[in-house]
């Protein structure tokens, strides 16, 4: 497992990842999406499973789900699982907030 270092301090990284709104890096040729709610912090392709659509174009629900823009299906930010019915599942990267930074968990 690689771990990517993403912002220089965890005050840095709660500044830029406004609450709720998805925002999109780029690593090691992967487009990721980090979504923050409070001080947890979730983070996954940005490509939808079902249609490859950018799930940083959709928005965050009041159930903490990203909702794909595309045909409105609904993955929890916390396991990854799909809440609109369908059986694809959105995979999620760890992540650790800590006082030196963020870290996502690459495989």
């Amino acid at each position: 497992m690689k771990q990517i270092k993403i912002f220089d301090s965890r005050e840095v990284a709660l500044q830029r990842l406004i609450e709720n709104r998805p925002f999109t890096v780029s690593l090691n040729n992967l487009k990721i999406c980090l979504v923050r709610y409070g001080s947890f912090i979730s983070a996954f392709k940005s490509a939808c499973p079902h249609s490859g659509t950018s799930l940083s174009e959709g928005f965050v629900n009041s159930e903490n789900e990203i909702v794909c823009p595309l045909h409105g299906y609904r993955f929890s930010l916390i396991d990854g699982s799909e809440k609109s019915g369908h059986s694809c599942e959105l995979y999620l990267y760890g992540t650790e907030l800590r006082e030196d930074g963020l870290f996502i968990n690459l495989k």
